[in-house]
């Protein structure tokens, strides 16, 4: 059986691994850190990680109601962002 939840925003990070036709790229979200897949293209990887985290959600649907919990009480989501030193 198949729920309708609400959609929801997951901030998402992609690395590219190796170099030429042994590249590939990870992907995670960082409100679900445990959910991580790969795919040899950004799309792929994208996608697999959506498939990935809405089967986490089946079986874990509390994590997802935290989720959405969470946005609706911050007034301004996080900013996510890299910096050199």
């Amino acid at each position: 059986m198949r729920l309708k939840f609400t959609k929801i925003q997951i901030d998402i990070v992609i690395r590219p691994e190796g170099k030429g036709k042994n590249k590939i790229y990870s992907a995670s979200a960082i409100q679900i850190p445990n959910v991580v897949t790969q795919g040899k293209t950004l799309e792929e990887a994208q996608e697999r990680l959506r498939e990935a985290l809405n089967l986490y959600f089946e079986e874990v649907p509390q994590e997802r109601t935290k989720i959405i919990k969470t946005i609706e009480k911050e007034n301004n989501p996080p900013l996510i962002s890299r910096m050199c030193l």
